[in-house]
């Protein structure tokens, strides 16, 4: 695996790359934390509440942060929370929206998110996740992310909400939509 801080963003693949990373393997600063959060929140149970989050524990990593509600057990989600720096990663909005909405503008988007968002919600257990877009995917502002995705639940009940946390390298040399 490239190392976060050092890979190179001007070589993109022809297509976009999604591949699953071992916890272990998580380099981003923020991902880290965010994940060392959840790890916190949950102490020793499979996962925390949703419920349980304060927004003044995580005030830095809010930008980038998504919070997503499962629907119907993962079939779909409904992104209620989206950090100020995820949402510029796209050209269309996100928030407020769900997946299967999202898809009609950014339908390569939300058919990558969906299995590893069902699967964490599913699962009970995080995600970690390097996206390398490829020059396929215009419609994305970054050239590469690493993300972590986190399930949250009641105590002895199935997940319920997911909360990601991802650093986004912007791909220098596009233009950035907004």
């Amino acid at each position: 695996m490239i190392p976060f801080a050092s890979a190179n963003c001007s070589a993109f693949p022809e297509e976009t790359q999604v591949e699953i990373l071992s916890l272990a393997e998580l380099q981003a600063p923020i991902v880290c934390q965010g994940l060392a959060y959840w790890d916190k929140l949950r102490a020793g149970r499979r996962y925390p509440a949703r419920d349980e989050i304060r927004v003044r524990d995580i005030a830095a990593l809010l930008k980038h942060m998504v919070v997503a509600k499962g629907i119907d057990g993962g079939e779909d989600f409904l992104l209620s929370i989206v950090g100020d720096e995820v949402g510029r990663c796209y050209r269309a909005p996100i928030m407020h929206r769900r997946l299967s909405e999202i898809a009609v503008d950014l339908p390569k988007t939300a058919a990558r998110w969906l299995p590893i968002y069902r699967q964490t919600l599913q699962s009970g257990l995080p995600v970690a996740v390097l996206v390398k877009v490829g020059l396929e995917a215009p419609e994305i502002n970054f050239s590469h992310a690493e993300t972590v995705c986190l399930p949250f639940g009641p105590e002895g009940g199935p997940a319920d909400f997911i909360a990601t946390f991802g650093q986004h390298t912007a791909r220098s040399g596009l233009p950035r939509f907004s």
